[in-house]
């Protein structure tokens, strides 16, 4: 085992810089009682902080990827084999703090865990006898369709790299249709799209034999890819503010960051009247750090805007959830315990909402194919 991972570890070196596969490799290995500590700790989100009565509150009408058991065994499981932990702060409240926010984004994503796949390309669907999915993307009239999640930039042989992808023909079988296997859109908790960021979620999962680039509709009905989709994301992705959303919990003490993360170019600060998108997350927001009985919601600093979206959302009545928590918002971590808590972290980036020229996914992409090799590792070990 040892050699295959020596093995994979020339091989990321070779294609990226190897000063940072040395520093990763550097890390003093924990002992298997350390491993059976930290595991305990990170693992009891779920038997102690959120149950199955604060899941079925927040997402009543959940359906299928989504559910409370599939959730939580998806935390363990991801928890014992990534060294990118996540929930896994060193008191309940960090805990729960991370799971307001991480909650908040996902149920609005998701409109409350009830959409796996994006609607503007395939809330009208059908399923063939074989099981295969057929979307119907809004406005399509049948003929070629150009995915619009499609970066002919990234190639398998490209670097930074993605999914194979192109025009898209319709189906001869189900007119009218297309093959969802076929196109990138958002799915998932966190609506994970772009040909390129399904190439770093196949990458992920490679160890397992599984092919997401081949089958990107497993995002949307396999409860475990589901969940894994939204969890790499977190722990890894930047956007184009060198922080994840899971860093800019734990060391900003911010909301407002992990939403720059996610779709700051959209939400930071609104425009084209995503407004009220701004609301629906706030609210959803709220609503989880109640649930989960939070002492203060996070910091809104680090998305421009943020704080006056929230105080016009409250005081339109529009936020209902939020208006117990209009005196109870944390202030930032200072710059010196952020760049304390920074100073051990590994920071990776692959921008969910578009933007695939943009100078910071290529810059880091290199750090983005360790993360995911350094999964693959993990699950070697």
């Amino acid at each position: 085992t040892y050699s295959i991972i020596l093995l994979l570890l020339i091989i990321i070196c070779s294609g990226i810089h190897c000063k940072t596969v040395r520093a990763a490799s550097s890390t003093p290995r924990r002992t298997q009682a350390q491993d059976s500590a930290q595991t305990n700790v990170k693992d009891s989100i779920c038997t102690t902080l959120f149950t199955q009565s604060i899941f079925d509150t927040l997402a009543p009408r959940a359906v299928a990827p989504y559910s409370y058991t599939s959730f939580c065994n998806a935390v363990i499981n991801w928890n014992r084999n990534n060294p990118l932990a996540i929930f896994s702060g060193d008191t309940d409240t960090e805990k729960k703090n991370e799971l307001a926010a991480f909650l908040g984004h996902v149920l609005h994503e998701s409109h409350d865990f009830q959409a796996a796949r994006e609607y503007s390309q395939c809330k009208t669907f059908t399923t063939d006898s074989a099981g295969k999915v057929y979307c119907k993307p809004l406005g399509y009239a049948g003929g070629t369709y150009t995915d619009p999640y499609c970066s002919l930039q990234h190639t398998p042989t490209t670097n930074p790299d993605g999914c194979s992808c192109a025009p898209v023909s319709e189906s001869t079988s189900m007119p009218g249709y297309v093959e969802a296997d076929k196109l990138f859109f958002g799915r998932g908790p966190l609506q994970n799209s772009w040909n390129y960021n399904y190439k770093k979620l196949s990458d992920a999962l490679r160890a397992e034999g599984v092919d997401i680039c081949a089958a990107p509709d497993s995002i949307a009905t396999n409860e475990e890819y589901t969940w894994i989709s939204a969890f790499l994301f977190w722990t890894t992705s930047t956007g184009a503010v060198d922080t994840t959303c899971g860093q800019a919990v734990k060391c900003e003490g911010s909301f407002g960051s992990t939403l720059n993360v996610i779709n700051g170019g959209l939400e930071c600060p609104a425009i084209n009247g995503h407004e009220s998108t701004i609301w629906e997350r706030l609210n959803d927001y709220c609503a989880a750090a109640s649930a989960l009985g939070v002492e203060e919601i996070l910091s809104l600093d680090g998305c421009d805007g943020l704080k006056d979206q929230f105080d016009q959302c409250v005081g339109s009545g529009w936020c209902p959830a939020c208006a117990v928590w209009e005196d109870k918002i944390g202030a930032p971590s200072t710059k010196e315990a952020q760049e304390e808590c920074l100073s051990g972290s590994v920071s990776v980036s692959a921008p969910k909402h578009g933007r695939p020229s943009s100078s910071s996914y290529s810059t880091q992409i290199g750090m983005t194919a360790l993360t995911s090799s350094l999964l693959l590792l993990s699950y070697l070990v």
